[in-house]
């Protein structure tokens, strides 16, 4: 295993130190063990040399004549051996261990202690995360629904100037703390990532020191063994076979082995922490305030309704008289290099034709990628989708026509999720309720086929469809009206007209009491008349989805 290797271990010491201290209790009950095992083998071998010495006392005063002063000798020469082993034992092997378990004891509290003060400071730390997050988030709904209350405010006849205007200082007040809250927050996630960093540090410096010990501990039993082993070759010669054993198992031992298992013991946990990536807050209700704000959205409903004829020439001309199916590089090129509404809808129409004829055109990543500069783009691919259909009754010709169009349907939806693009999404969901391909002699609808897609059931898309619905009621033009009575009496019938277009096709994909919650919310907030609000109230409840 080389440091790279190792290194990689390092981050997961975090949450585990009751490994940690587990590991360093067997590592010290095991010097502690080998010190009991060398302290007996001291007091077993003084005990030989006692009895060895009465021994040697007992021949000296016998009677004996034959070798008596030869075995005396040779039992005296046997002591002193014995008595030089006992020494060695006792005062350099068993102090150098003892030096050994006193240094593991202060690493391994000192190590221990500050590997729990980290993970209470992790826990701080992740707690701070997710409290700035939860702020933020809240400050910026708080905002979104003060924004709407904005839109409302600006359009509606009944709202007196001051009080719109007072509803705006409040939403620039919450705006001012959301943006507060949006720098304490980043300030809160590059903090985080700081202490990660400092802890990625500290982990390795600690395991630096653990590998070291652990070092220090085995290279002590390698050297104590091997001191052993030669003073006992010395003692005696009989148990030298078993000593050369001993000594070919001490040099083969690898010292890296016990290390990298010692390393491996630690479990990798099933998420070490990692730095966050800051991204401010967005939906489909922020982007659709925001292009109201900007007037963004109006923009794009004028273009829609200015060359509504334009786009139903354009269908007569590519379709209807040449069925064209797909587009040449040289025209294609020109037609982009034109960037007009009339030339981007031509394109997607000829696209249309070729997705309805279950056909697939040889520039589909240039759609795709035009599909992804605008929210026109998208509007325009789904307004061709809703002309091409119109054209032929909603009827799709064939299942692999169909297959297409799901598969191109399922490719706007994910495109308006990635850019939180509510309006292009509201027109599919809409045409997706009729246009259908035949199965078994009956009509099988679009919706079906996307309709259990999370995003269409969302809050989110929800609401920000229920809000474009409102502000197309609000702006709506009233002719021919001149008392003010009159024209608050004409708006709140567009809204109900509006909230009940919208409320119908939601119901479509999503229950009816979430739906219902909606309708009465902004009935409420829109002051629209006691009677009407509770007949769409009881339109809702009693629908019944196909």
């Amino acid at each position: 295993m080389n440091q790279t290797q190792k290194l990689a271990y390092y981050p997961n010491l975090l949450g585990q130190s009751e490994r940690v201290i587990q590991q360093n209790i067997e590592s010290k009950r095991g010097l502690e063990e080998y010190l009991g095992i060398l302290q007996e083998r001291a007091n077993i071998e003084d005990q030989y040399a006692k009895s060895l010495y009465k021994l040697s006392q007992q021949i000296e005063k016998s009677s004996i004549t034959y070798l008596r002063e030869q075995l005396v000798n040779q039992l005296r020469q046997k002591i002193e051996r014995l008595e030089n082993f006992v020494d060695l034992i006792r005062s350099e092997i068993i102090e150098q261990v003892k030096e050994i378990v006193q240094n593991q004891n202060q690493v391994s509290k000192r190590i221990i202690d500050e590997m729990k003060g980290l993970e209470w400071d992790l826990q701080d730390k992740q707690d701070e995360v997710m409290g700035g997050k939860l702020d933020y988030k809240l400050q910026a709904k708080d905002l979104e629904q003060s924004g709407i209350s904005d839109m409302i405010f600006q359009y509606s006849h009944d709202i007196s100037e001051d009080k719109a205007l007072k509803q705006v200082q409040k939403t620039q007040q919450i705006e001012q703390e959301c943006t507060k809250l949006e720098r304490e927050f980043e300030i809160i996630v590059l903090s985080y990532n700081e202490f990660i960093d400092v802890y990625k540090t500290k982990m390795e410096s600690y395991l630096s020191q653990m590998e070291q010990y652990e070092q220090q501990r085995l290279l002590v039993q390698k050297d104590t063994l091997m001191k052993l082993f030669l003073f006992e070759s010395s003692i005696s010669k009989q148990s030298l076979q078993d000593s050369e054993k001993l000594n070919d198992q001490i040099r083969k031992s690898n010292i890296q082995d016990f290390i990298e298992n010692f390393i491996l013991k630690f479990q990798k946990p099933q998420e070490a922490p990692r730095q966050l990536e800051f991204k401010p807050y967005s939906s489909f209700l922020t982007k659709t305030i925001e292009s109201m704000r900007s007037q963004e959205y109006q923009k794009l409903k004028d273009i829609i309704k200015a060359h509504n004829d334009t786009f139903y020439n354009i269908y007569e001309d590519c379709v209807k008289k040449h069925n064209l199916q797909t587009i040449e590089e040289q025209e294609l090129a020109h037609l982009m290099s034109r960037n007009n509404v009339q030339a981007i809808y031509k394109i997607m129409q000829i696209h249309i034709n070729c997705v309805w004829n279950a056909n697939e055109i040889p520039n589909n990543q240039t759609i795709v990628g035009l599909l992804r500069q605008s929210s026109l783009n998208r509007l325009l691919w789904c307004q061709a989708l809703e002309i091409q259909a119109n054209k032929n009754n909603y009827k799709v010709p064939s299942n692999d026509a169909y297959d297409q169009i799901v598969k191109w349907s399922q490719k706007i939806i994910s495109l308006c999720l990635e850019f939180w693009d509510a309006s292009p999404l509201r027109k599919l969901i809409t045409v997706s309720s009729i246009i259908n391909v035949a199965v078994q002699n009956k009509k099988h609808f679009l919706m079906y086929n996307i309709k259990e897609n999370k995003v269409l059931q969302s809050a989110d898309f929800l609401e920000a469809s229920v809000v474009q619905a409102v502000y197309d009621a609000l702006v709506e033009e009233i002719k021919e009206v001149t008392t003010l009575e009159e024209r608050i009496r004409r708006q709140k019938i567009n809204i109900l007209t509006q909230l009940s277009k919208i409320c119908f096709t939601l119901l479509q994909f999503n229950p009816i009491s979430v739906i219902k919650m909606y309708a009465e919310n902004y009935l409420r907030m829109l002051s629209v008349a006691h009677d009407a609000s509770d007949n769409l109230l009881f339109q809702i409840e009693s629908f019944e989805q196909f």
